[in-house]
């Protein structure tokens, strides 16, 4: 046992006979002798685990498994029911106190059932109306939204409240156009009138992969698309609301940063701000996210801690440069109060999206801690934070952003908290001051050991989610985190500070020079060690390897050397990948590719959608495809034949008169268009438009039982919630009035 462990242990006198005792009567000890005998390693780490109040963690693990049930293995229990059993769950744990077993599962249990109905909850508050299929049709609505990409292309987000030529039978109740032709910018709170073309989020790109049309539904976006022509100009009159003021404010602040610095600098000075991303190139996007910088990008925990942090820094510096006040009144809570208003201002102007409010949520919590006297960083402050973050918006437990940021800020705030722990156990022997190059070699340790943390810690949830993993990401962080830390955010704080008084382009000119070597970083890195694509993860893994951080971090005792086996389990789990499929088809029935044995990913069309042959490729080809010479397709006009490594036949057109033969030849038939057939007489598997809708992407092998071609869909045959548009009427088309007029008569004859 360490000496720290010992302290702990030594602490909990008082609570050790009571958790001796529960665990005596959990092995089944049944007199005197043996409850007052002393039980050994198990009951010591129990004491020191419940001293160090370790369960209180598992309140908000509870809830994410709660909300897992719901949204990953499609658990629909009625809200009341789920919570009618977590309330004797919870009620237990006065009677389970003494055993530390029991009044953990039941703490793990009742909160698991909260999880429950929480998610429920929320998916019947959420009445977002997601668009059935693709349409054209004249649109008019609000302007809510807008930014600029690097190209000078619009992007309108528009609360509709009409559609014409047709009108839709379940119109969204918010879309996202893309504007491309020249206009007059559409000021927030217009009107915007216009022809578009709409289309649903697309699904899963694989069976398992990331389904782009959960998170929309949760934020109420029910469709894309983009303008048919200019939309018609502003009026002079002007929708005004608190939301409406805070975005204009942000679209300022995004717009006067640009135009001081234009271009890429330019687009990502205005991303830390106000984390507006549409400016940036992809060239930069592409560098930083192959050097593992991408995260720089995204309004974290990471911006919002060093922006309040600076501004802790610098008023505590400010209030006791004054004589006689650090010493009558207490500055470091006056400095956590303005740090705290400092990151409520930052969340305004940075259109407080759910990662910036989750950032904000977990950087309150520590700063109200110094407010009232208590620890900031500890892990009760970061599981308060999950606590209050799934209570608000259950789904974000199944995006990436909140995995990541909660694994990392748990990882970090633990390895600090055994650090401490070793730090104390050496207090005695400490030596004075430490001379300044022992402090800057110290402070790179810490930013290396903070990088590599991190990294080790979100590597399973960027494999999971992205497929992809930055083994060298360490190396780039070491070099730009410094830069980032020390000089670009303070300087961001400061340009912004200054900005009402038009003092803001000094700052910004020195912001821009830490971020043009960040970008050299990025490239030199990305060009040598790039990263690399993990294939899949299996959610499996993901649990287990989730299971090992939380126990290494959580855990005060030695019960922590626990995590060591669950990691190596974790990663046969990640490593044992299956045979991948034979052939993938994406939901637009399009995209269509062979792999074979080795992972190559062949593509039936010589310029693939990037988008769908990216995630392809990282998910079953480890980032590596044919030359388009090699194409296993042959071709002729409307009609692709080609042969699966196992000897499958795939037939693709988009004739449907070829629909026939197709059945025909093929074991597998892909006619990429909504005809009414669903089978083939031969036998062979039919995939159309149409069948496409209601199962989403597709994976296809051949069965080694039947012989026949056996599919995976992406879609189950139950849609969740956010799929549920697959199963409404389409297609939605306009006939002209009076055409429609003379089939009516026609029909009435």
């Amino acid at each position: 046992m360490s000496t720290a462990d010992r302290d702990l242990y030594a602490s909990s006198t008082a609570r050790r006979r009571n958790v001796r005792a529960g665990w005596v009567d959990a092995v089944g000890g049944h007199d005197d002798a043996e409850a007052t005998a002393d039980p050994g390693w198990w009951a010591r780490a129990m004491a020191i685990e419940e001293a160090a109040r370790s369960s209180f963690a598992l309140a908000p693990i509870g809830l994410i498994v709660g909300v897992v049930l719901v949204h990953g293995l499609a658990w629909r229990w009625p809200p009341l029911l789920a919570l009618g059993l977590a309330v004797p769950c919870l009620a237990s744990l006065r009677w389970t106190s003494g055993a530390p077993l029991r009044s953990g599962l039941a703490l793990v249990v009742g909160f698991a059932l909260l999880g429950v109905a929480l998610a429920q909850w929320e998916l019947q508050r959420t009445e977002t109306t997601i668009l059935s299929g693709d349409v054209t049709t004249r649109i008019e609505g609000t302007v809510v939204w807008r930014d600029q990409d690097e190209r000078g292309r619009m992007r309108y987000r528009i609360r509709l409240a009409d559609t014409q030529r047709p009108h839709l039978s379940r119109p969204p109740e918010e879309v996202r156009i893309l504007v491309t032709s020249r206009h007059g910018f559409l000021p927030l709170g217009s009107t915007y009138r216009g022809l578009v073309r709409l289309m649903p989020p697309s699904g899963p790109a694989y069976p398992g992969g990331y389904d782009f049309a959960f998170s929309p539904y949760f934020e109420g976006l029910g469709a894309y698309g983009f303008s048919l022509g200019a939309p018609e100009p502003a009026s002079d009159t002007l929708q005004s609301n608190l939301s409406l003021q805070l975005m204009r404010l942000h679209l300022g602040i995004a717009e006067r940063i640009r135009s001081v610095l234009p271009g890429a600098t330019g687009g990502v000075a205005a991303a830390l701000v106000t984390g507006e991303r549409s400016g940036i190139p992809d060239t930069v996007t592409e560098w930083l996210r192959k050097s593992g910088l991408a995260h720089l990008l995204a309004i974290s925990g990471l911006h919002m801690a060093l922006a309040a942090g600076f501004a802790m820094t610098l008023v505590r510096a400010l209030l006791a440069a004054i004589p006689g006040l650090a010493l009558r009144f207490p500055v470091k809570k006056w400095a956590a109060a303005a740090a705290i208003v400092v990151a409520a201002a930052y969340l305004a102007i940075s259109g407080a999206n759910v990662a910036t409010q989750r950032a904000f949520i977990m950087l309150g919590v520590m700063l109200l801690a110094i407010l009232f006297d208590r620890p900031a960083l500890t892990l009760r402050n970061v599981a308060i934070a999950a606590l209050i973050v799934i209570a608000l918006g259950p789904h974000a437990v199944m995006t990436a952003s909140f995995q990541m940021s909660f694994a990392a800020t748990t990882a970090l705030v633990g390895a600090y908290g055994g650090f401490a722990r070793w730090r104390a156990a050496r207090s005695s022997r400490s030596r004075g001051p430490l001379p300044l190059w022992r402090k800057l070699i110290l402070f790179f340790v810490g930013i290396a050991a903070s990088s590599l943390i991190a990294s080790v810690a979100t590597a399973p949830y960027a494999a999971y989610n992205f497929q992809r993993l930055a083994p060298f990401g360490l190396v780039a962080n070491l070099l730009a985190l410094p830069i980032f830390s020390l000089w670009v955010m303070p300087l961001a704080l400061l340009s912004v500070l200054a900005m009402p008084f038009g003092l803001d382009a000094p700052f910004l000119h020195l912001l821009a020079i830490g971020l043009d070597a960040i970008f050299a970083i990025a490239h030199l890195t990305a060009d040598h060690m790039p990263d690399a694509a993990s294939g899949i993860v299996s959610p499996l893994a993901l649990a287990v390897l989730t299971a090992a951080l939380l126990v290494a971090t959580l855990c005060a005792s030695r019960l922590r050397w626990i995590a060591v086996p669950l990691a190596g389990i974790g990663l046969a789990l990640a490593l044992a990948t299956g045979s991948p499929p034979e052939l993938l088809i994406f939901e637009d029935g399009e995209e269509v590719a062979l792999i074979a044995e080795d992972g190559t990913v062949s593509f039936r069309k010589e310029r693939p959608n990037g988008f769908v042959a990216d995630q392809w490729l990282r998910a079953y080809g480890g980032g590596t495809a044919t030359a388009d010479t090699g194409s296993p397709f042959d071709c002729e006009e409307a009609f692709c034949r080609a042969v699966s490594r196992s000897g499958l036949t795939i037939v693709w057109t988009d004739d449907y008169e070829l629909t026939g033969r197709a059945c025909d030849e093929a074991d597998v038939a892909i006619v990429a268009r909504a005809i009414r057939l669903d089978a083939c007489r031969s036998g062979a598997l039919l995939v159309t438009l149409r069948t496409l809708r209601r199962t989403g992407s597709l994976a296809i092998s051949r069965s080694p039982a039947t012989g026949r071609a056996e599919m995976q869909t992406a879609i189950g045959p139950v849609p969740a919630e956010w799929n549920a548009h697959r199963l409404a009427p389409w297609p939605e088309y306009w006939r002209k009035p009076e055409i429609a007029d003379g089939e009516a008569g026609k029909s009435e004859d």
